[in-house]
């Protein structure tokens, strides 16, 4: 069973035996794959171009596959996901952030990995698209009287940014997010800059 010819997948999983193992056998199934150590790591590669299926394992350290198939399903639903696990599927899995697909990595053959790959490659053309968020600046909330909070639009945590190197005021600011490195553009509301001088 061959999937669509340079289908790209984005496998995600800290074990480098892991890795080489579906690599090499989606890769001579006829997909391109690109490989990625743990989910803040898929987001990077996910900066440079959006993959057409994601497979990833759902216990990694920095970020876990949970946490990054809520970001994806918020920031691109139109892409199908296989969650993995060598471990038993987790019960308090948030509602609405079901994989497409489940693989153990122990108990079934690459076969049946590469079926779920095959059928979801090809069901996912008739998905629609989401639109690109909105380059809007976040606004920062005050936390105490030293630091603003910042929301980060990739992660999709919070960090915070001690006042004294922001610019007061209601002007557009940049920063870097300390959880994934995306640069996130914030501005501070009117009523915050009046009240710290």
């Amino acid at each position: 069973m061959m999937g669509q010819l340079g289908s790209r997948v984005l496998l995600v999983d800290d074990e480098p035996l892991i890795r080489r193992l579906i690599t090499g056998y989606l890769v001579a199934a006829g997909y391109v794959v690109r490989a990625a150590v743990d989910g803040l790591d898929a987001l990077q590669k996910l900066r440079g171009g959006l993959p057409d299926l994601i497979i990833a394992d759902l216990d990694m350290p920095r970020m876990s596959g949970i946490e990054l198939l809520h970001i994806v399903r918020h920031r691109f639903p139109h892409l199908p996901v296989i969650a993995i696990t060598a471990g038993s599927l987790p019960d308090d899995m948030p509602k609405g952030l079901g994989a497409d697909a489940y693989y153990h990595k122990g108990g079934l053959g690459l076969d049946t990995l590469l079926q779920a790959v095959t059928r979801l490659t090809r069901e996912s053309s008739g998905r629609t698209i989401a639109a690109n968020p909105e380059d809007k600046p976040v606004l920062a909330r005050m936390d105490g009287d030293r630091h603003y909070i910042i929301h980060c639009g990739d992660c999709l945590r919070s960090f915070g940014v001690p006042r004294d190197r922001c610019c007061l005021g209601p002007h557009d600011q940049w920063t870097t997010c300390v959880h994934c490195g995306s640069p996130v553009q914030f501005s501070i509301a009117c009523s915050d800059a009046k009240v710290n001088p």
